[in-house]
């Protein structure tokens, strides 16, 4: 069985649900294909895994009225706290600072997910094929279209054609390997530990970010009572972490994070995953794009690599819908649009990918001296008020200004 799209999306996660809902009202055929079943029982990790949304991430959801449905779970960052464990140097960043209610927020990733489904269900405009695996491409030249090939329950085999393929499946993605576009892989040889956690004091909204030699430590705010925790550690490490009892664990996590929320409770279930750095060597190549993970999988440091992504999948969107109101031949894998958007999008994701692994290789080693001078750095920029201003400008997507919905809008505006 075959079936022809305007554009067919592979990944059914965060960016590659995104991308969808941003253009079901267009008018556009689209397929959404997505290897897991929709209504697959999350694991563990999943359970466990949050997203911290910067500003501008919010204001993008909300102008594609999706943050009424995430809201109710969102847990404001009003202030940001970073420093470097044993040292002296403190930064700190306050929402009240830059006239807004909130630097970002903290939500599950269930709730994003489930709020995002639950969209697609209503919009007849996007196919949702699933569970459906990507198995190989092929183009067809002659008719300007891309031949996909998936395989369903039971190994049933299907075929989709697209004038534009959207790469959204990962850090490993098939569809890159089928593309033929390379990526630079650097291994941390580290995995990221993801609960949750019940401090003793109140968090007050507070995003603690602490960096240790092995790794930085992140305790996010996610309901009034308790913190998401992400905590980087070598491999070997982690998984031994991982395997503890629950005292033996929060005992080493308290010893890293110190005493500033008082006595951690575990509160959740632990997770874990590799950390790597991708890159690929192209994010757009002839009628197909790359975007989130697919096309540069970052560090966790600074939470930025899901806020890329969604500038990505929703700059793509916002382009697209510009060309179709403006051009009677549009064609949605055209050249010129997709080179278009990769070059729009470039300057953004080099600055985010090198400022997010140079926190990594500055903060996560033990070279004898350099702690001091890490120390010294954080304090510099606690006393440079421009560029700590700039940092977190930045950090909550205010200096990029995407085309299409506005990264500026404040509380209650639409």
């Amino acid at each position: 069985m075959s079936r022809d799209y305007d554009i067919a999306v592979v990944g059914g996660g965060l960016a590659g649900a995104s991308l969808a809902c941003a253009l079901a009202d267009t008018g556009l055929s689209i397929a959404l294909v997505e290897a897991v079943p929709f209504d697959t029982p999350a694991d563990t990790n999943m359970q466990a895994r949050t997203t911290a949304l910067a500003w501008g991430t919010r204001a993008l959801f909300e102008q594609l009225g999706l943050w009424g449905d995430m809201a109710r779970d969102a847990a404001p960052i009003k202030r940001l706290h970073v420093s470097q464990q044993g040292r002296f140097g403190t930064v700190r960043v306050n929402a009240a600072d830059y006239d807004l209610p909130a630097l970002g927020y903290v939500l599950p990733n269930l709730t994003m997910i489930e709020a995002l489904r639950a969209r697609l269900a209503a919009m007849p405009q996007v196919d949702v094929v699933a569970p459906a695996r990507f198995e190989s491409l092929v183009r067809d030249e002659a008719n300007g279209r891309i031949e996909i090939r998936c395989t369903r329950e039971a190994g049933a085999s299907e075929t989709l054609r697209t004038r534009l393929l959207v790469g959204a499946d990962g850090a490993r993605s098939s569809v890159r390997g089928a593309l033929g576009i390379g990526a630079r892989t650097d291994d941390y040889h580290q995995r990221a530990i993801i609960t949750i956690v019940e401090p003793e004091r109140a968090h007050g909204g507070c995003a603690y970010e602490r960096f240790t030699p092995d790794g930085p430590i992140a305790l996010l705010p996610r309901t009034r009572a308790s913190c998401a925790a992400v905590w980087t550690l070598p491999s070997e490490r982690a998984e031994q972490l991982c395997a503890a009892s629950d005292d033996d664990f929060i005992a080493e996590m308290q010893a890293v994070f110190g005493e500033r929320l008082g006595a951690l409770a575990l509160a959740g279930p632990r997770g874990s995953y590799p950390l790597a750095r991708v890159l690929c060597d192209r994010a757009a190549v002839e009628r197909a794009v790359l975007i989130g993970n697919a096309g540069h999988a970052l560090h966790p440091a600074a939470a930025q690599g899901f806020n890329l992504a969604i500038r990505d999948a929703l700059v793509l969107a916002a382009m697209l819908r510009e060309r179709l109101a403006t051009d009677s031949e549009f064609d949605p894998g055209s050249a010129d649009l997709l080179n278009g958007w990769a070059e729009a999008r470039r300057p953004d994701q080099h600055r985010v990918a090198n400022f997010t692994d140079a926190i990594v290789r500055l903060f996560s080693n033990r070279i004898p001296g350099l702690d001091h001078a890490r120390g010294a750095g954080l304090f510099g920029l606690s006393l440079l008020p421009a560029v700590r201003d700039d940092m977190a400008r930045r950090s909550m997507g205010l200096a990029v200004a995407p085309a299409g919905p506005s990264s500026n809008a404040r509380e209650g505006s639409t």
